[in-house]
């Protein structure tokens, strides 16, 4: 085998998986026209618009796992997006639009709205500086460059966001961060935005 090709393989992979992680992030950063959504509406039209869009959601992944020909067209056209445990249950999609709808239901709208962007943007940032910057990884395989992207990005949040104290900001942000972060069980779209969200109002 060619030891030159052999040398440049890790290097081919590395694009490969930092722009599917593009393109995935590149979704979660456009659901942040969602928390936009909820602020500028009146709260009824957010709540009833966002459990709309959550039954949707829930509504295409049950039929897709129920039905092969709903599967085949869905796959089709999503699978480079859908990591391999999303191909065979919900997508993470499907948690993160349940988990804003749950968000607005359950915490004032400057909550919710700092919960789903802890997710959207903290998230992605986590994801994208850890792919293309992460030195120090842990035996998880996240990254501590990642942690204080998506650390930084929370506390811009918070802090930007009217109604929230400085330091309810420092404590969703670590929260969001560290929801993130860990290896825990439940989808991290329901962690981090229903974890943070939940942090940021008891600190409040």
């Amino acid at each position: 085998m060619d030891p030159l090709r052999v040398s440049e393989a890790p290097r081919a992979a590395a694009p490969r998986g930092l722009r599917r992680e593009m393109g995935r992030k590149a979704f979660h950063v456009s659901s942040v026209a969602l928390p936009a959504l909820v602020w500028v509406l009146p709260r009824p039209f957010a709540v009833a618009g966002l459990l709309g869009v959550a039954l949707t959601a829930v509504a295409v992944d049950f039929t897709r796992l129920q039905f092969r020909w709903a599967r085949f067209h869905f796959l089709r056209r999503t699978r480079t997006l859908l990591r391999t445990h999303e191909r065979h249950g919900f997508a993470g999609a499907t948690y993160m639009v349940a988990a804003y709808a749950v968000a607005l239901l359950l915490f004032p709208t400057p909550v919710a709205v700092a919960g789903m962007l802890y997710n959207g943007l903290g998230d992605a940032s986590a994801a994208l500086v850890g792919k293309r910057f992460g030195r120090h990884r842990t035996s998880w395989g996240k990254s501590w460059e990642g942690f204080a992207a998506a650390l930084a990005v929370n506390l811009a949040i918070g802090l930007l966001l009217p109604g929230i104290p400085v330091p309810a900001a420092l404590l969703g942000a670590l929260a969001g961060a560290v929801l993130e972060f860990l290896p825990l069980p439940f989808d991290d779209n329901l962690r981090v935005t229903l974890g943070g969200a939940t942090a940021l109002w008891l600190s409040i």
